[in-house]
């Protein structure tokens, strides 16, 4: 472990590995502590709490150091060390471990969120940032501008499908735009994905491709400076400068 010469727990004593009688009380208090249901955090908090170092140069306990100690099978008598912790209660340790780490499953993508830097506000035209808070939905975007104090709640898929709407209405002048097949499937792909809620990653990627096959079929005079070479970010950007939306939840796209 980090900034410590031998295994906490241990001592050495006239050349060989000891078993240190308060750090080994110190460990079977982590046991204890993680199998009835604290968390590495609160274990690393706790033991800070009481005063009770990891080391002289580093004192202080955290998730990670009480992830590693839990993890070791050394306590149990591998490698030479003396035994601190018996065999079963090393494996049931490692099964809760393992019982956590399977029920754990990532956040699903939210498209919405790689548009969140173009946010402002209609107001004042500042920047809006998401807000934290208990009882929020993990499909809705929870905004508050940081100039005027403006907020507003607006669904991914709403944002989403407003942005899609305004740029299908974005043409070149009259007379001068001709949308392609490949416009036409994409807008269709697009229409389709917002109605997915099971695939929600891949509409974002579909918008970006849109952005750019409609600039394919735009006048080289109307589009060359702004026209995006990839169906990415950096395609969005040169087309959009940014969104507004207002505390009604109005959503305007302003192009470059």
């Amino acid at each position: 472990m980090i900034n410590r010469k031998i295994l906490y727990g241990y001592q050495i004593q006239n050349g060989e590995i000891t078993v240190c009688p308060p750090e080994a009380a110190v460990v079977s208090r982590i046991t204890t502590l993680y199998l009835a249901g604290a968390s590495y955090q609160k274990i690393a908090d706790t033991l800070n709490a009481d005063h009770i170092p990891f080391s002289a140069d580093v004192p202080l306990w955290n998730k990670h150091k009480i992830k590693r100690l839990l993890e070791n099978p050394r306590y149990t008598g591998a490698d030479g060390y003396p035994a601190i912790m018996e065999e079963e209660t090393f494996r049931a340790v490692q099964a809760q471990i393992q019982s956590k780490t399977a029920i754990y499953t990532p956040a699903k993508p939210r498209p919405a969120l790689h548009l969140k830097e173009y946010l402002r506000c209609e107001h004042c035209g500042c920047n809006l940032h998401r807000t934290a808070g208990a009882n929020r939905r993990p499909d809705t975007l929870y905004l508050k501008c940081g100039q005027c104090g403006m907020q507003v709640t607006i669904l991914d898929d709403d944002l989403l499908a407003e942005i899609n709407r305004q740029l299908a209405e974005r043409d070149a002048p009259a007379g001068s735009y001709t949308p392609s097949g490949e416009v036409v499937r994409l807008a269709n792909a697009i229409n389709r994905s917002l109605e997915r809620p099971d695939a929600p990653e891949d509409v974002v990627s579909l918008i970006l491709q849109g952005v750019s096959a409609r600039y394919d079929c735009c006048p080289a005079s109307q589009n060359e400076s702004h026209r995006p070479v990839e169906a990415d970010l950096k395609g969005f950007d040169r087309a959009v400068s940014h969104i507004t939306i207002s505390a009604e939840r109005a959503v305007t796209l302003h192009f470059k």
